[in-house]
């Protein structure tokens, strides 16, 4: 899966929380990707990824994702990318939607919103929009 998503983005990319640093990895190895910057607010999770493989790939920036004011670089991103939440399962649809929202203010005009699970959520997001008798093209919008 993290590759797959690794794939499909270009550019400079954004990844919300540094995890295991498996996407982190495929990112440089993508000849479509310019940069890959990481906001991590758990400096253990640096650490102990700097210990166990030696090096971290990317820059890091040791803050909440969530609280993240990206005006401090005044900078867009072509990819957001995230993993932030524990599972893909229904219980964690809250915690994607506030990934969601802080990524779309991050994003270049026609940027694109990756992350694991990402489809089952929209999908979720769908349904929800549906059972309220809303009819619309939610696109990547909430």
């Amino acid at each position: 899966m993290q590759k797959k998503i690794a794939d499909e983005s270009y550019g400079n990319i954004l990844v919300a929380g540094y995890g295991l640093g498996i996407i982190q990895k495929y990112l440089t190895e993508n000849k479509n990707v310019t940069s890959v910057t990481t906001i991590e607010k758990h400096v253990e999770v640096i650490n102990i990824c700097k210990k166990e493989y030696g090096k971290i790939y990317g820059n890091i920036i040791d803050s909440d994702f969530y609280t993240y004011d990206n005006s401090i670089i005044n900078d867009k991103w072509d990819c957001v990318i995230g993993d932030i939440w524990d599972d893909i399962i229904p219980e964690q649809l809250p915690k994607y939607i506030k990934f969601k929202e802080q990524a779309l203010t991050m994003l270049k005009p026609n940027g694109k919103l990756l992350g694991w699970g990402k489809d089952y959520f929209e999908y979720l997001i769908k349904q929800k929009w549906m059972a309220s008798g809303i009819d619309a093209d939610l696109g990547d919008g909430l």
